[in-house]
């Protein structure tokens, strides 16, 4: 079975999307820094979280026109 994507995870939830976001921003700084100082053995992490940060901002950008839309 093919893995669930943060994108579907969110659709399906009622969570903050902004809350997310910060916690994934948080992560991403941590890992930056981790890189810098050379003790980040797993890279490909930083490219992952940068792409989770996208699709939630491509989320509520949906969910605003939709709530456009709607209203």
């Amino acid at each position: 079975m093919a893995k669930e994507s943060l994108l579907d995870r969110l659709r399906n939830k009622t969570t903050d999307v902004l809350d997310e976001e910060g916690k994934l921003r948080k992560e991403l700084l941590e890992l930056k820094i981790k890189h810098s100082s050379g003790q980040l053995k797993e890279t490909h992490k930083i490219r992952e979280i940068r792409r989770s940060i996208a699709q939630l901002k491509t989320l509520n950008k949906e969910q605003e026109l939709q709530e456009k839309n709607d209203g």
